[in-house]
């Protein structure tokens, strides 16, 4: 079985980060490998959530020894989510020297909600970006990185932006819910190939956390499965709309999309 580490927050009662992965990729027979970078009771925006232990957690050296005592190799791919302080970034950035697959998600903020790290982790995720061989953000997280206003930021232009930055640093991105005509795009990008779905909004009741963390673990999964671009997008896109549906929506129907090529955008 392939190893899949992941170094993001473990979190005890919401399906976010480390769980989030877990949930996605333990059913799919990897050995699954946790490094947490903050230990959380419930996901931070909740009112009662409680951080534990943040100045004792150590990323770096919990990596290493569990890299030494399972064995693990520089080419298995590793996760990159949530930091929390500039210190544990000190952590992340010796890890992203030593593995040589590194799936970054820059978690900052969104839409709606802005900025929810310090400046100092978010510069710490521009400075990274260029250093790592996939990138999964969401639009504003990907809009903060390349210094782009989310209010005027049209889809030529995020195309141009995304081809240039992986061609220079040949590096793979999955953007994630781009607004776009009423609907939300996402986005498949390795050098001049693009592909683009569109899916409706989904209407929640409550903001859904952790779809980030999901969407990022299914595109570890079809990265691992070495497909092509055009299918990943839709297996990841369809998974994780179907998830989501079925989880906040009640809905057991079954939808599948067809991603599109924006080479010409």
């Amino acid at each position: 079985m392939s190893n899949i580490i992941s170094v993001q927050s473990s979190v005890f009662n919401d399906l976010v980060g480390n769980q989030a992965a877990r949930h996605i990729l333990s059913n799919r027979k990897y050995n699954f490998y946790e490094i947490p970078t903050v230990i959380l009771t419930s996901h931070k925006a909740h009112k009662n959530s409680l951080q534990l232990h943040t100045e004792n957690l150590n990323p770096w050296k919990i990596f290493s020894s569990v890299k030494k005592t399972y064995k693990l190799k520089k080419q298995d791919l590793t996760i990159v989510g949530y930091i929390p302080n500039v210190e544990t970034s000190k952590s992340i950035s010796k890890i992203i020297v030593d593995q040589k697959r590194i799936l970054l998600d820059p978690v900052m903020g969104d839409v709606g909600v802005g900025l929810y790290i310090s400046k100092d982790v978010a510069q710490f995720f521009r400075n990274t970006i260029t250093k790592v061989s996939y990138i999964s953000a969401n639009f504003f997280e990907w809009s903060y990185l390349n210094y782009r206003n989310i209010n005027n930021y049209e889809l030529p232009l995020i195309i141009k932006d995304l081809k240039k930055f992986s061609n220079t640093h040949n590096t793979q991105l999955l953007i994630r819910s781009v607004p776009y005509k009423g609907k939300l795009l996402n986005i498949l990008c390795h050098k001049n190939k693009v592909w683009g779905i569109t899916t409706p909004y989904l209407n929640f009741k409550n903001r859904f956390h952790g779809a980030g963390d999901l969407s990022t673990a299914l595109y570890a999964h079809y990265i691992n499965e070495k497909v092509s671009l055009k299918q990943t997008l839709e297996n990841v896109t369809g998974n994780i709309y179907n998830l989501l549906a079925k989880k906040m929506l009640k809905s057991s129907r079954g939808v599948s999309f067809r991603a599109k090529s924006l080479n010409n955008l």
